[in-house]
């Protein structure tokens, strides 16, 4: 099969949805598929080194618009965009091959990108796959962008990838499916080392978009009576971080909260590893049942026990004989666990997730079962 896989920007760099359009691509190359990762535009700002084309553990990538970041120049900037949606075009239509199979493949779409990539793919032969990790049409906030997409989007596709049980109630039409849950690489997160760290440490990762959860952590934290470092790895906008750190500022327990953010990958799984505790808290929503966060792969192949709560994806792999669960999203429960847990034998505990991950979520195993599913659409 040949396949060109789309809609990333920025791709290599990025966090939960980069990471997994890398992993996906990663297994369409073990599986002996001719793959392209094609990205409309680059990177925002030029604090990675990025080049228009390249290969990203063995996976070919190219930017489509002629300067991989985003100039500073108003009118450079727009004329980059506007090459950049033309030459996309253009790649595409250049890299369809005969006699083989040809898979245009995406991640999440704008409504109206998913309309003309479904356009495109009519016309030049292209099977039209996508890869569905969240449901934003239902919330009270969402866009007239989000709604459509939530609403139509299942009516253009060939076939899709759904993360979670939720996203494949929501396409009850006869489109073909197939669930894949998080995913991670275990042989390169063996590889990496662990940051020995002093004393008991909780460790909390996320955007800081999520403030309400980062709001949750810190209040939970400042209730635990355990000794113990409270570890926070946020990045986002200026803005968003400074209100991160107002929240840092003002928590009684601020002298023992460690702030880091924009590090190197390497550095992110070797804290997981260093860590005592890992905290994903599962905000009881819809949007949090359609989606499964990304970082619980990597907790689990990290062989660090994590703290979460019974929502969504988490009860279908994981239980107290695994993970450390509450039995729901409320600062009282999570302060009980934790102030329970410090004299738990947790590696065991941990060890039995490393399983689950070894088993469900890592991308040899997984991209046997998409490679299959693509042959058969």
């Amino acid at each position: 099969m040949n396949i060109i896989y789309i809609g990333a920007n920025g791709f290599p760099f990025g966090m939960a949805t980069i990471q997994r359009q890398l992993l996906i691509a990663k297994g369409f190359v073990l599986q002996e598929n001719s793959c392209l990762v094609l990205t409309k535009f680059g990177l925002l700002d030029k604090q990675e080194k990025l080049k228009r084309k390249g290969k990203i553990e063995g996976v070919p990538y190219l930017c489509a618009s002629p300067v991989p970041y985003r100039p500073s120049n108003f009118i450079f900037r727009t004329l980059n965009k506007t090459l950049g949606s033309v030459l996309e075009t253009f790649y595409i239509v250049k890299n369809r091959k005969r006699n083989t199979k040809n898979i245009l493949f995406s991640v999440r779409t704008s409504f109206i990108s998913t309309v003309y990539y479904r356009l495109l793919s009519f016309l030049l032969g292209y099977k039209y796959v996508a890869d569905i990790n969240e449901a934003l049409g239902d919330n009270i906030d969402a866009s007239l962008n989000d709604k459509l997409f939530d609403k139509y989007n299942k009516h253009l596709y060939d076939g899709v990838l759904l993360i979670s049980d939720k996203l494949m109630d929501n396409y009850e039409n006869n489109i073909p499916k197939l669930k894949i849950p998080v995913i991670c690489d275990i042989s390169k997160l063996d590889e990496i080392k662990k940051i020995t760290l002093d004393d008991f440490n909780l460790l909390y990762c996320a955007s800081a978009s999520y403030l309400e959860t980062l709001k949750f952590v810190i209040e939970v934290f400042e209730k635990t009576i355990l000794d113990t470092n409270l570890i926070l790895i946020v990045s986002g906008s200026e803005s968003q971080m400074k209100q991160v750190k107002q929240l840092i500022n003002h928590s009684k327990k601020n002298n023992n909260i460690i702030l880091k953010s924009r590090i190197e990958y390497s550095e992110l799984i070797g804290l997981y590893k260093g860590a005592d505790l890992l905290l994903i808290p599962l905000p009881e929503i819809e949007q949090h049942k359609a989606r499964f966060p990304h970082k619980i792969a990597e907790y689990t192949a990290c062989k660090t026990p994590f703290v979460s709560n019974r929502w969504g994806e988490v009860i279908n792999y994981f239980n107290n004989d695994n993970c450390f669960l509450a039995d729901n999203y409320t600062i009282d429960k999570y302060v009980n666990i934790l102030n329970g847990i410090i004299h738990k034998p947790k590696q065991n505990i941990a060890d039995k997730a490393y399983e689950i991950s070894k088993n469900h979520f890592d991308y040899k195993v997984l991209s046997t079962s998409i490679d299959s599913f693509l042959k058969k659409i």
